[in-house]
């Protein structure tokens, strides 16, 4: 985990070999998040990771980027 000025970045190593399942559950984990995505590195490892905005909205909607008109 690292703090930035304006948001929060989560990282985890990814093993080799992830089941179906596993991997459904970690993209439920990241969606959460207000950006993510996942690193391959050249040498084959791969790096998770999440950014949560510090003053992020307080809606599902909003974080996602979502207006609704009334």
């Amino acid at each position: 985990m690292t703090d930035h000025d304006d948001h929060t970045r989560i990282e985890m190593e990814v093993a080799d070999s992830v089941s179906a399942g596993s991997w459904q559950e970690l993209l439920a984990v990241l969606e959460a998040a207000d950006r993510f995505g996942l690193d391959v590195s050249n040498a084959g490892g791969r790096l998770a990771w999440a950014a949560i905005r510090r003053n992020a909205p307080v809606t599902d909607d909003a974080v996602r980027g979502r207006t609704h008109q009334l």
